[in-house]
């Protein structure tokens, strides 16, 4: 049987439990590790879920605290085929492949799944002259399930798209997945096969890169010691490799802006609408979410990496958006907005993809340009950069026989899986049956479950993009504090010390700490 890794965060935090605080490079033991994935995002938790399938000794560490933190949690949450990728890319075989990976994988690491088709959409003459590229660049992508339709089969499938539309392309197997779910059991999994996990720290520099073995310095003043470095720091993977002096390239913020409209939205269309597809962006897509929601968005707004502002959203920019969403569902203008978000992913000049092996220094490899494909193409991605580790930077691959693949039943979300409407499992654990969040029928029991999990989350954020607890129409305001005293009760840790993500962003001290 294996043994589990360990889970640290940063001590700087006095508000975590002494077993999970990270004094002491002594409590990773004394050997060097194997590989040392810097960036706990949808590819590197999914790097390490693959990692832990062998017996490799691995780390996990992101200066976030949680995984999935970064541009992972601001997505449009599809997997997609594949259809509109760049033609024989390194992209377009991953995507592709990882489409056909993802129902099974959601099966077995229970992340919620659903497919519902996608309708690429024309709704003027122009538009309608390109369906015929975009039907054709499907083909060549191996997507030989699309299929053209004509207005009024559009009309037949969507009765409420735009009375404007011309015609459209059918593409049968884009689906939608919970994207917190998935670098959850990614990291959970992992875990349990013995990855260790370190969270709150930020790597400021990397010692002896030319070196078999490298020391990876962290803001905090401690040195651990591994063979292989991957970067896949996402926004941050620049700044890294300038670290360790990996060869240049460019990266740069790219803003997209969401709109989540109320629940009741999410029965006026089935599909995913996605317009004509440009030189730059995806387009500005109408789309059902997995949770029951209607989502319109993104924006593509380039930023420097100076920009302080990025993930903050704009009146203008938005209302843009909705006007470009309404041109595929009209009634769109009708629906009420409950949150707005920004999403920013990592724009690369020199190209989408770019990886790097032994990169300016041995046992390096970077990865970057991993942008609105990088959800559905994690698994292959995460496969090829085993790969390229085995083949270019000289990792033995064992096949660990003790590891595990997938979570037991009982990890299906509770949102997804309600407990609270079974009798049994209400006798049995009777907080399944107490509602703490309302607007998305929320128990204290499913909140619990987390923060006993493995990662053990200890933020506002986290146990939000776990249960959904703060997530629905009232966006937090009725269920907060109780949230927030649960965490505090539970875990043992004084109520004004709860944060929302992390230390510098802790919760109002004048919360009363009693009913």
């Amino acid at each position: 049987m294996n043994k589990s890794g360990k889970l640290l965060y940063n001590s700087l935090n006095d508000n975590y439990e002494e077993s999970l605080k990270f004094k002491d490079v002594s409590q990773l033991g004394d050997t060097p590790y194997d590989v040392a994935i810097v960036g706990a995002g949808i590819v590197g938790t999914a790097l390490a879920y693959k990692l832990s399938q062998y017996k490799v000794k691995t780390l996990l560490i992101e200066k976030n605290y949680d995984v999935g933190e970064g541009t992972s949690k601001g997505s449009s949450a599809i997997i997609h085929t594949g259809f509109d990728a760049p033609v024989d890319t390194l992209e377009s075989e991953l995507v592709t492949k990882a489409s056909l990976e993802w129902p099974n994988l959601a099966e077995k690491l229970k992340i919620p799944f659903k497919n519902c088709e996608a309708i690429v959409i024309a709704i003027d003459e122009e538009q309608e002259k390109k369906l015929q590229v975009v039907y054709d660049k499907g083909i060549k992508n191996g997507v030989t399930d699309i299929k053209k339709l004509s207005g009024e089969e559009v009309k037949e499938l969507e009765p409420n798209v735009s009375e404007k539309v011309r015609g459209g392309v059918l593409v049968p197997r884009e689906s939608l997945a919970d994207p917190f779910s998935s670098s959850i059991a990614f990291s959970e999994i992992a875990m349990q096969n013995g990855t260790d996990i370190i969270l709150g720290v930020e790597i400021i520099d990397v010692e002896n890169k030319s070196e078999v073995i490298k020391s990876l310095v962290t803001a905090c003043g401690k040195k651990i010691k591994t063979k292989r470095i991957v970067n896949v720091c996402g926004l941050g993977s620049e700044k890294f490799a300038k670290i360790y002096g990996g060869e240049n390239f460019d990266t740069n913020p790219r803003r997209g802006q969401f709109l989540i409209f109320d629940k009741h939205s999410g029965t006026k269309i089935s599909r995913i609408f996605l317009p004509i597809p440009t030189a730059v962006t995806k387009g500005v897509l109408v789309s059902p979410t997995i949770f029951g929601n209607l989502l319109a968005g993104p924006t593509a707004e380039d930023y420097p990496h100076s920009f302080e502002t990025i993930s903050e959203t704009t009146t203008e920019q938005l209302q843009l958006l909705k006007e470009g969403a309404s041109k595929l569902y009209p009634g769109l203008n009708e629906q009420p907005v409950i949150n707005i978000f920004a999403g920013v992913r990592s724009n690369c000049t020199q190209g989408s993809y770019w990886i790097r092996c032994n990169d300016n220094s041995p046992g390096i490899l970077t990865v970057a340009g991993i942008r609105s494909t990088g959800f559905t193409s994690s698994p292959a991605l995460a496969q090829y950069l085993i790969y390229k580790l085995k083949d270019e930077l000289g990792l033995k691959l064992e096949e660990n026989p003790d590891a595990i693949d997938s979570r037991p039943e009982n990890k299906w979300p509770g949102w997804w899986k309600p407990r609270y409407n079974n009798k049994e499992a209400v006798k049995e654990n009777s907080d399944d049956g107490k509602v703490v969040c309302y607007c998305e029928q929320i128990t204290k029991g499913d909140i619990i479950r987390h923060l006993d999990s493995p990662l053990k989350p200890r933020t506002l954020d986290s146990i939000k993009r776990r249960t959904r607890a703060q997530m629905g129409r009232c966006q937090g305001f009725d269920c907060m504090v109780n949230v927030a005293k649960i965490i505090s009760y539970h875990c043992e840790i004084p109520l004004e010390g709860i944060s929302k993500r992390g230390p510098g962003t802790e919760i109002s001290s004048t919360i009363p700490s009693n009913n």
